[in-house]
């Protein structure tokens, strides 16, 4: 009696006392006899909540790392695959709404990112980096999944296209860029497909001859710029005027989720 009294009581404690210690904190936040971090990781912010888990090996992050916010809602959620040195990276606002999905190569981006909307949760932009610079089309898109702006990129600066177009689908401003700065031929256009304005930059000026036409399309003043500098300005009306503080406050000025801090911060 004694003896079945006995292993009864040995398998209740290796089915309940081992894994409740199993769950403990002494899984977590262990260093090999290098110093480098093994298996299990967290730590807390100050006021106790969760600031990020997950698993390392050799001192790198490996499968699945969460991040988290200060009130507690998840932040970011990367998978790593270590051979490529890659992170599949999904990043939430603070609602926990989806704001944002790419890759990771090392502690920069990489390949295609998706941007989502706060207030709607629709599709906002992609871009395209390589090796953390923007590299070809960035797209940007209204609410609906329409185009509202094209803009390329080549080694983290704008050169080549850039497009604005109205809601309708019609283009509202074209023109491009080289190394960062409006460069050759620029157009407004009105939501009926006429012009409104039709000019040249050269390095980011207003240069050389501008056109501003009336809403049937015929001309309406002529400017002529040097290097930015308009003589005749004050023939603008000021409708034409606005039209010209828009292209200024209007050149792809997009804001976007962000943690490239993420990978430099988790070894702290």
């Amino acid at each position: 009696m004694f003896r079945h009294v006995l292993f009864f009581v040995i398998m209740l404690f290796a089915f309940v006392v081992i894994p409740s210690w199993g769950q403990s904190d002494t899984i977590f936040n262990q260093l090999d006899s290098k110093g480098l971090k093994q298996g299990y990781w967290k730590k807390h912010y100050p006021n106790g909540n969760l600031m990020y888990k997950g698993f390392f090996r050799d001192n790198k992050p490996a499968g699945e790392m969460r991040r988290y916010y200060e009130s507690g809602g998840i932040k970011v959620v990367m998978i790593f695959d270590n051979p490529k040195d890659c992170a599949r990276s999904t990043l939430y606002y603070e609602s926990g709404d989806l704001a944002a999905r790419g890759n990771y190569v090392g502690t920069v981006k990489d390949s295609t990112w998706e941007y989502y909307s706060y207030y709607d949760h629709s599709v906002k932009e992609r871009e395209t980096y390589v090796k953390g610079l923007r590299d070809g089309f960035a797209y940007h898109y209204f609410s609906d999944g329409t185009l509202a702006e094209k803009m390329e990129w080549k080694d983290n600066m704008k050169h080549g296209v850039w497009e604005q177009y109205y809601a309708n689908k019609a283009i509202m401003i074209s023109g491009s860029y080289k190394d960062n700065k409006l460069n050759g031929p620029f157009s407004v256009t009105n939501e009926n497909g006429v012009l409104s304005v039709r000019g040249t930059f050269l390095d980011n000026m207003r240069h050389d001859r501008w056109i501003f036409y009336k809403e049937d399309g015929t001309i309406d003043v002529e400017v002529n710029y040097d290097h930015g500098n308009p003589a005749g300005k004050d023939l603008l009306t000021e409708k034409q005027q606005e039209i010209l503080r828009m292209i200024e406050d209007n050149q792809g000025k997009y804001e976007e989720p962000d943690e490239t801090d993420f990978l430099q911060r988790i070894n702290q």
